[in-house]
């Protein structure tokens, strides 16, 4: 399932941030829907998300950009002020809501605005910023085989000595990039890169290591469209012809295609071309305990994750083991709810780099057999009715908007003209201010409320009856 894209409703305000994470050919990258000019705030924003997207996660995001989709223009800065060819793809992919079309993009770090796009195939391309001088791909003269490539933005050093990071981990490899970086004074420059290139029978595959010095952020990066451009270059060059659509083999074992066109005597253009994935999206919050990230959970191995490592049952159980409700909850009850709402409907989770805080979860009111039959009873129409099934956040972390985002998020979801349904204890004052704060009404016809008698097992061992009221509002 993939988002429904509409940009013109991503902005960032006060401290919550929009924002839309992507994978370019393997290389995770955090888009935050508005251009925040100060670039302290930008490094800030950057930091806040790799904490909560760190190293090693399943979704670690690389590199943080800031986009602003205004009418027949579309705007990138990269946090460190870097280009980004592989963000400005996503960018345009973005822009162009996943269709085939063409758009040119201002990006950070270049003066003139670039080409970009999708194709029929559904791959998405961006115009790299390249010096039409072919003495900008310069021979290392203390290792003849290498070379120096002077990008806009960016400068890269194609080593195509692999034996050095043969057998490395992580770290060693990021520091013998980094030994390479300093040792020829590329340190100095706004971005970095080392692609260390090897060629196999495949094709040639490249480990890119990239330092960016305003953000002081140093990755080997799992792909990198402007290492990619680089090598091109030096193909391109060495054969003294133009290449189209060379695929070079990225890290993340995706393939970036890369097109120079070179006529001997200048270098006229340059495109990387490629997938580009939705990972998911969502809302960052920063607060004085720490940023907070609320996202969308689209699959089942998302949800998965919840449920194996335990995080989801321990803080259902928590947050209503407590008044009003003083419910208890069974594995296979939470799970069965949640993989209903992941397959069904929306599902929503708050988390700290900790983890998991809160969740908002909604279905479509067909799905509650049950609670739809009440509802035609007081004129609700079900067919085109969003049930909201589940809201709960963590005591500590209470009254920090959370609660607030997470209806808002689902509610965004929903189709303009949809009815919106809610069902709280009658004792649960907190959640009716909250939803009558967002425009929520309490259901009633004449002298009737609409109420449920609700049967759970409580804390105490012993199953009880309580009382729910419903709200609503259309969308």
């Amino acid at each position: 399932m993939e988002p429904q894209l509409k940009p013109k409703e991503l902005a960032s305000s006060n401290n919550q941030y929009r924002f839309i994470n992507m994978r370019p050919g393997g290389n995770d990258t955090s888009l935050i829907m508005g251009i925040v000019k100060d670039p302290f705030e930008r490094i800030k924003i950057n930091d806040e998300i790799m904490s909560l997207y760190p190293s090693g996660s399943p979704n670690q995001i690389e590199q943080v950009g800031f986009v602003d989709f205004k009418p027949n223009s579309t705007e990138l800065m990269m946090a460190g002020g870097e280009f980004c060819g592989n963000a400005t793809r996503s960018a345009a992919y973005l822009a162009l809501k996943g269709m085939p079309g063409q758009i040119r993009i201002k990006a950070g770090g270049v003066e003139d605005a670039l080409i970009a796009g999708v194709t029929t195939d559904g791959e998405s391309y961006a115009q790299m910023p390249i010096y039409s001088d072919p003495d900008r791909v310069q021979i290392d003269s203390s290792n003849p085989e290498n070379n120096f490539v002077y990008m806009e933005g960016i400068t890269q050093y194609v080593d195509w000595n692999t034996t050095q990071i043969k057998g490395k981990d992580e770290e060693e490899i990021k520091k013998i990039g980094m030994d390479i970086i300093r040792k020829n004074g590329l340190d100095t420059e706004p971005a970095a890169g080392v692609m260390f290139a090897k060629r196999t029978r495949k094709g040639i595959e490249i480990t890119p290591v990239v330092y960016v010095k305003n953000s002081n952020t140093l990755f080997l990066e799992t792909a990198c469209g402007s290492g990619t451009t680089a090598v091109g270059m030096v193909l391109a060059k060495n054969s003294g012809n133009s290449i189209i659509e060379e695929p070079i083999i990225q890290p993340s074992g995706q393939t970036i295609k890369v097109s120079i066109n070179f006529d001997g005597t200048r270098f006229n253009y340059a495109q990387i071309q490629g997938l580009v994935e939705i990972l998911n999206m969502g809302t960052l919050i920063e607060t004085d305990d720490g940023p907070i990230v609320i996202e969308r959970i689209y699959t089942s191995q998302q949800l998965g994750q919840y449920l194996e490592n335990g995080e989801l049952l321990s803080a259902y159980n928590i947050i209503f083991g407590g008044p009003p409700y003083d419910e208890v909850f069974s594995y296979e009850e939470v799970a069965t709810d949640f993989n209903e709402y992941q397959k069904d409907g929306t599902l929503f989770f708050a988390r700290n780099k900790n983890g998991l805080i809160g969740f908002g979860a909604a279905v479509p009111l067909s799905k509650k057999k049950e609670i739809a039959e009440i509802a035609k009873q007081f004129g609700i129409p079900i067919e085109s009715t969003q049930y909201m099934a589940d809201l709960g956040v963590l005591s500590e972390w209470r009254r920090k908007s959370i609660a607030e985002v997470l209806v808002k998020e689902r509610i965004k979801s929903f189709a303009k003209g949809t009815t919106v349904l809610m069902r709280t204890s009658e004792s649960n004052t907190a959640s009716q201010r909250l939803y009558k704060k967002l425009g929520f009404i309490q259901v009633t016809d004449q002298d009737r409320e609409m109420q449920q008698e609700v049967r759970q097992k409580r804390t105490s061992g012993e199953f009880e009856r309580d009382r729910r009221i419903f709200f609503k509002k259309i969308v």
